[in-house]
């Protein structure tokens, strides 16, 4: 893939993919790490359909994760001023801040696909795709991470 076209994507899609691997690693420098190789390896990608592209780089960000985790046991923690960084608009409701306080209390298990089926609005068969799941997996995932974020939600107020 040519480097232009590469650099519109990567400014088009790179918050969502760092997003997407903060959720799974808890760490928005880990996750900006695998942002990063994820689109590298895009560069080494020959021509790829448009609708292709984001699926693609969130699974490469993903795996990518996932194998720092394995190779440096790394905490799925992320501290809350962090969790400030992700935002880029400062006008967050306190609502939406302690929901995203409650998101972040969660297992990195139901993180991930929760953010991508209700924040992305991936389907649970496309959310499956993305994670590496089974479909069935995927929904049960889903439906207990909506549980326990409700409950987290309690708690935050």
């Amino acid at each position: 893939m040519d480097r232009e076209r590469a650099a519109g994507i990567y400014v088009q899609y790179a918050d969502t993919v760092t997003r997407a691997a903060w959720h799974y690693t808890g760490s928005l420098h880990t996750a900006q790490d695998c942002t990063e190789e994820a689109f590298l390896r895009l560069l080494e990608q020959e021509d790829m359909e448009e609708g292709r592209i984001l699926p693609w780089l969130i699974r490469t960000a993903v795996n990518l994760a996932k194998d720092t985790l394995k190779a440096h046991e790394h905490s799925r923690t992320v501290p809350l001023e962090e969790a400030d960084d992700l935002t880029t608009d400062d006008e967050l409701t306190l609502e939406e801040r302690a929901a995203m306080r409650a998101m972040l209390s969660l297992d990195g298990k139901y993180r991930l696909p929760l953010y991508l089926h209700l924040a992305q609005g991936y389907t649970i068969a496309e959310t499956a795709g993305l994670i590496g799941k089974g479909i069935n997996t995927t929904a049960s995932l889903i439906r207990r991470g909506k549980k326990l974020l409700q409950k987290a939600c309690e708690k935050e107020g």
